[in-house]
């Protein structure tokens, strides 16, 4: 029945109105227009009855909120870009107020200035600058802004950047796919740096610099009238009070450049209508009071955060989350697969089960002729944990709190111009509401019987899981030979959901789920056994020959570290704080490791003071099917020397 009213109540059309009013906004964190859209935000919920508020934090460089390192509040005015003929403006390149992304996001000042450009080929490659003259010359690149700063600024003394990025993600999109799209590209300025100017173009503007220049000398003229300064951020926050101290937290982050539709006015958009959906419904009693209270974060990605967390009562209060990030996107116009992302593996839960769980009630729509099967006409699927967004700072172990995200991935106009609202679905976006109304209804006021139902569904899945999970392993060459140990943990893993599920029933003083979750347990022991028949034989049919891997050299196996901070670390962040050349070292050793991206959070979430490294580097193994003893010791050697690490024994 609250399924059946959730449905009746949300409504599409008015999310993507949500989305199309924060869209407007350029929601850069620490300024104006991302203010303005938090104060637009605040003020049509209040207009719906829900009494949002805005809470501040300061914005300055040098300090940190927990393991984040702050920044500095961006003020920008103006920015243009010229290519110039025989000393006169020919063709403007770029206008901040016409296109917000067209300027490198956080650029520093510079009055008009005239300079040649200069192509630098592979940008983050020290060799490419050697024969270049590049002083007070404007450079022309594609890569990292902050891996490419270090070379062409403070060592080849360039005096601003021009990016033709276009990141791929086939097949949904290559470079040449999205000729005049302008991918979002941004400074961040949080160690001894000091701030340029940058610009972005297109593919093809930048395809005919690149040309230009072989040819003839490129004259450009640039302006950028913008002021980096101490100032604040805000978080958008509403709260449904329960009748327990413990709540449910959902988050969405409402930073990004101007459109910024799917990435993300989409996720606080689909809040805002839960907000209003929920405080309609209990104001004309269709709903009780919850027992768990429900709390909603509209946050400037990871800092916003990072800065609620800093309490650490809201720590102590929160029993499980959900992110959301980039969801409503039309399938039909280049928009992935909804995603639901289980947290990291050092953060056993039951929560992303349940929320693929809604998710999978709703979304099978239609049936077959019959009537013998029910199916979606919707793309969707449970992934596995990858971070890159606010939930992986909730789920670290650190703070323990197990949080899932929903999130469209990968989608074509990620990151770039082309990010529209007119890509936005209305039926996607009240798909996401109402799986997002029912996770956290269900958790804050859910019944037995409704968990006793959950249980006695998801345990078959467990099962499966863990098969599934046991095939990925055994094409490990590693870890074929190591199908024991594999099952060991998988299975582990969810003896200890299922023990998450239990310190739920027992807060929620449930009688009969907790003697149904020790049933649960016996099952899968029972299950284990048949797997371990199954694992041997698949062995046995398919070997795969163990490759010999370099080994943790003896005086490292059993060191333990410890975290200082609170959360994870940002670590290309942490590299600012590098002389430039130490950092340029890093990163040419990072680029021919090719270790795995994230593949340092996962090695940070397992650093509890405790585990020898060796045993630290075995459970990651384990959950990510990477080994990278060298790049370990040389993380460990870097962010020890910052401080970030601090050595037990």
């Amino acid at each position: 029945m609250v399924s059946e009213n959730f449905s009746a109540e949300i409504a599409g059309r008015q999310i993507w109105r949500y989305a199309e009013k924060i869209a407007q906004h350029n929601r850069i964190q620490g300024s104006p227009g991302y203010r303005q859209a938090a104060e637009e935000i605040v003020s049509v919920l209040q207009a719906e009855g829900v009494e949002a508020q805005i809470h501040t934090y300061p914005a300055r460089r040098g300090e940190r909120i927990l393991a984040q390192q702050s920044f500095q509040e961006w003020r920008c005015h103006s920015g243009e870009l010229w290519l110039l003929s025989e000393d006169e403006r020919q063709r403007r390149l770029a206008r901040y107020q016409e296109s917000e992304v067209s300027l490198v996001q956080r650029s520093g000042p510079t009055p008009p200035v005239r300079a040649e450009m200069v192509v630098v080929n592979d940008a983050e490659d020290p060799a490419s600058y050697k024969d270049l003259d590049l002083n007070g010359k404007i450079a022309l690149v594609r890569g990292a802004p902050m891996n490419i700063y270090p070379l062409a600024v403070e060592q080849a003394g360039a005096i601003g950047l021009i990016f033709d990025n276009l990141n791929d993600y086939p097949p949904l999109r290559t470079r040449a796919d999205m000729p005049d799209a302008i991918q979002y590209t941004s400074f961040w300025w949080v160690g001894p740096q000091r701030p340029v100017f940058g610009f972005a173009v297109s593919p093809r503007v930048g395809e005919e610099l690149r040309a230009r220049a072989t040819r003839e000398t490129v004259m450009l003229e640039a302006s950028v009238e913008a002021e980096l300064v101490d100032g604040e951020f805000e978080n958008v926050e509403y709260f449904i009070p329960g009748r327990l101290d413990k709540e449910v937290l959902l988050v969405a982050h409402l930073c990004h450049p101007y459109p910024g539709a799917l990435d993300n006015a989409s996720g606080p958009a689909v809040l805002m209508e839960v907000m209003r959906t929920l405080r309609r419904m209990l104001d004309r009693g269709d709903l009780p009071q919850p027992e768990l209270g429900i709390r909603f974060l509209l946050v400037p990605e990871m800092t916003g955060t990072y800065a609620w967390f800093t309490n650490p009562a809201n720590r102590e209060r929160t029993l499980a989350a959900l992110n959301l990030d980039m969801v409503g996107a039309d399938q039909k116009q280049g928009g992935g697969p909804l995603c639901v992302e289980q947290p990291p593996l050092s953060t056993p839960t039951f929560a992303d089960r349940f929320a693929y769980m809604a998710l999978d009630d709703i979304a099978r729509n239609i049936t077959n002729f019959s009537g013998t099967d029910r199916y979606s006409t919707c793309y969707y699927r449970q992934t596995r944990f990858s971070g890159g967004s606010d939930h992986y700072i909730i789920s670290d172990p650190s703070l323990g709190i197990p949080c899932p995200m929903l999130i469209q991935w990968p989608d074509k106009n990620y990151h770039t111009s082309l990010d529209h609202p007119v890509n936005l679905d209305p039926k996607m976006l009240a798909l996401v509401a109402r799986v997002t109304a029912l996770y956290a209804w269900g958790l804050a006021a859910g019944s037995e019987k409704q968990w006793l139902e959950f249980l006695l569904r998801d345990l078959p899945t467990r099962v499966s899981h863990v098969a599934k999970i046991i095939e990925w392993a055994l094409t490990k060459p590693a870890l074929a030979g190591r199908w024991q140990q594999v099952l060991d943990f998988y299975t582990d893993v969810e003896v200890k959901a299922l023990d998450s599920l239990a310190a739920y029933a027992e807060l929620r003083e449930f009688t009969n789920l907790p003697a149904k979750i020790h049933w649960a347990k016996v099952q899968l022991k029972n299950q284990k056994q048949a797997l371990a028949v199954w694992c041997q034989e698949r062995a046995a049919v398919s070997p795969v020959v163990d490759e010999s891997r370099e080994a943790l050299p003896a005086d490292w196996a059993d060191r333990v570290y410890a975290r200082v901070y609170t959360g994870p670390l940002n670590f290309n962040l942490e590299l600012l704080n590098l002389p430039a050349a130490e950092l340029v070292a890093w990163n040419q050793f990072a680029k021919k490791a090719q270790v795995p991206s994230g593949y340092d959070t996962f090695i940070e979430y397992r650093l509890d003071g405790e585990r020898p490294l060796q045993q630290v580097l075995e459970l990651v193994e384990l959950e990510t099917g990477a080994w990278h003893p060298e790049f370990v010791q040389k993380w460990l050697g870097v962010v020890e020397k910052l401080g970030l690490v601090k050595r037990i024994r």
